[in-house]
C-alpha cells in the first residue's frame, strides 16, 4: 500500500510540473509551423502553402526555386495561419527544396519541401475495354469454344460416374 502511494504521488507531481512548464511555454512566442499539400508534389503541378505561427501581418511571402514565382499567403480566419497556392516548376528536380517565408513584421523563416518525380504513362491493367471490334464471327467462335468444353466435361463426368 505504502509504494502504491508513493508512485501515485509521484505521477500526479510530475503531472503538475508539466502542466506549468506547457503553460509557461504557450504564454511565449510559437515556433512557426510550414506544410505543403499535396506532399511529395510532382513537377509542375499546384500545391497548397499553410503557415501557422510565428507572424500577425496581412499578408506573408512564400519563394522557392521549385516554385514558378513568389507566392502571397494570406490570413486565414485564425489568427495567424496563412496559405496560398505555389506552382512547382516543371524543371525542378525531385528531392528536398528550401521555402523562405518572409513575414513585413516578423524575421524571416526557412523550411524545406519535397519534390516527387514525374509520373510516367498510366497504369498497365490489361485490356480494360481497349478491345472494340467485337463481330458475329469472333462471338460466335468463342460460344462455340465455350460449348465445347460444357460437353466435354459432362462426357468426363459421365464416364466417371460409370466406373
Amino acid at each position: 500500500m505504502r509504494v502504491a502511494r508513493i508512485l501515485a504521488t509521484a505521477a500526479l507531481s510530475s503531472l503538475a510540473i508539466g502542466a506549468g512548464a506547457t503553460t509557461a511555454h504557450a504564454g511565449g512566442t510559437s515556433q512557426p509551423t510550414f506544410t505543403v499539400s499535396p506532399s511529395p508534389a510532382p513537377p509542375g503541378s499546384s500545391v497548397t502553402l499553410s503557415l501557422n505561427g510565428g507572424c500577425q501581418a496581412s499578408t506573408v511571402t512564400a519563394s522557392s526555386g521549385a516554385f514558378t514565382g513568389s507566392v502571397t499567403l494570406t490570413r486565414g480566419t485564425t489568427t495567424g495561419t496563412y496559405r496560398g497556392t505555389a506552382t512547382i516548376r516543371g524543371d525542378a528536380r525531385a528531392g528536398g527544396h528550401s521555402v523562405n517565408i518572409t513575414c513585413p513584421n516578423g524575421s524571416p523563416s526557412t523550411f524545406t519541401f519535397t519534390v516527387g518525380t514525374t509520373p510516367s504513362g498510366g497504369t498497365t491493367g490489361g485490356l480494360g475495354g481497349s478491345i472494340t471490334d467485337m463481330d458475329a464471327p469472333k462471338i460466335a467462335t468463342g460460344a462455340a469454344l465455350v460449348t465445347l468444353a460444357a460437353a466435354g466435361t459432362t462426357l468426363v463426368l459421365r464416364r466417371r460416374a460409370k466406373n
